[in-house]
């Protein structure tokens, strides 16, 4: 070991959540990670080597985590062969990234516990990580790997030299206890890139996107303040006046239909543009996140839309919508569902395979629903009759001009609407396990991936694949609401397609806030104190 060189206990839950931490053939490492490890000295206990063992076995991600780095660990150490003794002496690392950082496995002596005032069972996972960071420091301090030089209880002060990374927090206060540094470890957090960009700008600026629809980038640039971030490809502007005297004196913002204060940067004709989709979406946008999203749907430039936020906001309604409507056109030739919900195997649920996908596909029915209340004039009839009158008949006479068509008005109006829904079903869209999408290719369709934040890396960079020709994806999700226990807000496939997608030309990217969900006002304000909460908590 190198004089100085940082030295690290890994956990086994840092080897499950974060794979690169153990360089792979690719030569991929872990982006921006709270701990740098690239010059560090990593040791791995052989009882973490144990559980990963254990979990291989699993059909889950995380048996898939441990399977990647049993065999990363095994290719680094295959070559090489050391007597017990250096094993136990740490003195058998093998040295990775152009040399800079060692890795070494740990067996910890079976007399090493009589040193110590812990003696944890074999079966105590923990306490066994616990004991080999003991170790750890033992051997490196120069004392004998089996403790017979180490007298009564170490003292304290002996144990400064190695950190054991672990986010679990049981364990971390176990070692905590015993005089062990700890340390998390986890990517740096960054706020997801939004596709939308609201500020104040100059009169000058707003007028003369006001008058000419359109402000080159230079100018932008020049009548912005100097630290302005630069404008990315497809970003939406949603420009504001600071003081409201200074608008137009017939322009209300609240009231445009065209949302004509907001703008996307096309950075091919290195221009701010207007909105050109939002006027002939089949519903009227409510706010400005809507506006994005439908000028991202509609506009046909766009392979991929990613659409973030919380929910309520629209999300999944939307593109239900749009993908519904732009069938009839004849612009895609059906809407296939991929549901990226965290669930339990499909194949234990009874029926064929759309009867056991139908829990998974009700949001887009049931956006189809809701469509056809607010659009079709029959339908929001009889439901604004049958709540005045009821379903007497009084009811009857309201919503039927003859005999024969009451008779057909017997069935409620849910049975209606199902019925109805189901044919557009049929026609229209389609639905696939996430498992049963590798391979396919959606050419001339329109794919929607949804609860994409469920997903890992690996699956969505499957999924994002699969666009074929004159096809369109959407990717849909929420950050605040991760059900797979070995996701989080940053190494989630939502993420991955944000991020990896960030600044093509081809992709448009949406976020909604909060003050924009639609659901309920009890909806909104749950987002809003679920935002507060998220913003407050400790990265």
């Amino acid at each position: 070991m190198r004089a100085k060189q940082p030295v690290y206990v890994l956990d086994t839950n840092i080897l499950v959540d974060y794979t690169d931490v153990i360089p792979g053939e690719d030569g991929k490492r872990p982006v921006e990670p709270t701990v740098d490890l690239e010059k560090a000295h990593i040791i791995i206990p052989t009882a973490v080597i144990r559980e990963l063992s254990k979990f291989k076995k699993e059909a889950t991600e995380r048996g898939k985590s441990a399977r990647v780095v049993l065999r990363r660990l095994r290719n680094l150490f295959e070559g090489d062969l050391h007597s017990i003794n250096s094993v136990y002496n740490l003195q058998a690392a093998i040295s990775t990234l152009n040399g800079e950082q060692k890795i070494s496995i740990l067996p910890v002596h079976k007399n090493f516990h009589q040193s110590l005032a812990f003696d944890p069972a074999r079966d105590d996972m923990d306490g066994q990580i616990i004991l080999a960071t003991l170790a750890a420091n033992c051997i490196m301090k120069g004392y004998a790997v089996d403790g017979t030089d180490v007298n009564g209880e170490i003292s304290t002060s002996l144990f400064k030299g190695v950190t054991l990374l672990t986010n679990d927090n049981g364990l971390a206060i176990r070692a905590r206890e015993r005089g062990i540094l700890t340390s998390r470890y986890g990517y740096k957090h960054h706020a997801p890139y939004t596709g939308r960009r609201e500020i104040v700008v100059p009169k000058e600026l707003f007028y003369e996107f006001w008058n000419t629809r359109y402000v080159i980038r230079e100018m932008f640039e020049a009548l912005m303040p100097p630290e302005t971030p630069k404008l990315v490809a497809n970003e939406f502007i949603v420009m504001k006046l600071e003081n409201p005297e200074d608008y137009p004196a017939d322009y209300g913002i609240d009231d445009d239909p065209y949302f004509s204060h907001i703008g996307r940067y096309d950075a091919k004709e290195d221009v701010i543009m207007p909105l050109r989709y939002v006027s002939s979406f089949p519903i009227r946008p409510r706010n400005a996140g809507q506006a994005i999203y439908a000028e991202a749907l509609a506009d046909p430039q766009f392979a991929a839309v990613v659409c973030t936020g919380p929910a309520g906001s629209g999300k999944t309604y939307m593109a239900t919508v749009f993908g519904y409507n732009a069938c009839k056109e004849g612009q895609f030739i059906g809407v296939t569902i991929v549901p990226c919900e965290c669930r339990s195997s499909i194949g234990a649920l009874p029926g064929d395979l759309d009867e056991k996908m139908d829990p998974d596909v009700q949001p887009i029915k049931n956006a189809l629903r809701n469509y056809l209340i607010s659009e079709d004039s029959k339908f929001r009839k009889e439901i604004e009759t049958l709540r005045k009158f009821g379903t007497g008949k009084n009811a009857k006479k309201a919503c039927c001009d003859n005999d024969d068509e009451c008779s057909q008005e017997k069935r409620s109006i849910k049975t209606k609407l199902k019925d109805r829904v189901d044919l557009i079903w049929d026609n229209w869209f389609s639905n696939i396990p996430i498992e049963s999408a590798r391979g396919r290719d959606f050419s001339y369709e329109l794919a929607i991936y949804d609860e994409a934040q469920d997903q890992n890396v690996s699956q969505m960079d499957t999924l994002i694949k699969r666009l074929g020709a004159d096809g369109k994806i959407i990717i849909t999700g929420d950050l605040d609401q991760i059900h797979s226990p070995y996701l989080d807000r940053d190494n989630n496939g939502l993420v991955y397609a944000k991020t990896t997608l960030l600044g093509s030309p081809l992709v448009a990217q949406v976020c909604f806030t909060e003050d924009e969900v639609i659901r309920h006002p009890l909806v909104k304000e749950v987002a809003k104190r679920q935002h507060v909460t998220t913003e407050n908590t400790p990265k």
